[in-house]
């Protein structure tokens, strides 16, 4: 009776496996399309007082680093992140995966107030791009993935389900008029990253997460993407 009843169980367990997403396979084919960035802000600033002396500077330069996540989207090497991560920066590194040195990059365009900004850099384009899909069909519930670099700690992996659609956000002047919420782990330098449904599509860039609460993340939805990736990309073709 014990055999049949450890068997039973046995097989309700690999049922249950059975029936997971295949999250490897996800992060096999697109790991290479993730980026981290890494943007220096330096800073110039008159000392107030001096005596003259010959070793003294009359002015220091101060230098902080801040992180994020960004994402190869199309064959060209365009690469997608959030404002915010690269706001103000004196110098904007990318680091590929599997790859020691990171390399400069270029800002293409920007749009500080849904906080969307693209970039491109000497990079090698991996075969399998990350495409921006549709979000409008998106359901509470299905699964989904962020790849990114919390805490600076690169292609990091976490999976959650989506919480909820369309939440409209306000922080300071930028507006987030359709988040995707989610309960995917996202920390500081998620943002900019990749979320990724289980057809291998984003459907939203990683880029807010509630500083008081656990299990709470959001994520620009991706038809606000396409249309700011349009929007970007076509000024710069016709211009």
């Amino acid at each position: 009776m014990a055999q049949q009843v450890q068997r039973k169980a046995r097989r309700r367990s690999r049922a249950a496996c059975a029936g997971l997403p295949d999250f490897v396979s996800l992060v096999e084919r697109f790991k290479k399309a993730v980026v981290g960035i890494e943007v220096v802000h330096e800073q110039t600033v008159n000392r107030p007082f001096s005596f003259g002396m010959p070793w003294e500077r009359p002015e220091s330069t101060y230098r902080t680093v801040n992180i994020g996540t960004g994402f190869i989207f199309d064959p060209r090497g365009y690469i997608l992140t959030n404002e915010h991560v690269i706001h103000g920066a004196s110098r904007v590194m990318l680091r590929q995966y599997g790859k020691k040195q990171a390399v400069p990059a270029t800002v293409v365009g920007t749009d500080y107030r849904h906080d969307i900004a693209i970039l491109k850099a000497p990079i090698t384009v991996p075969d399998t791009v990350l495409r921006v899909g549709r979000s409008k069909n998106t359901k509470v519930g299905e699964w989904v993935l962020a790849i990114g670099s919390p805490l600076g700690l690169d292609h990091t992996v976490t999976v959650g389900i989506v919480s909820a659609t369309e939440r409209p956000l306000q922080i300071g002047d930028r507006e987030y008029p359709n988040l995707l919420q989610t309960d995917a782990a996202i920390n500081r330098g998620n943002s900019g990253g990749p979320l990724i449904n289980l057809r291998g599509e984003v459907i939203g860039m990683n880029t807010a997460v509630s500083q008081s609460s656990q299990g709470i993340g959001f994520a620009i939805a991706a038809d606000v993407l396409r249309e700011t990736i349009r929007r970007i990309l076509g000024a710069r073709t016709s211009a």
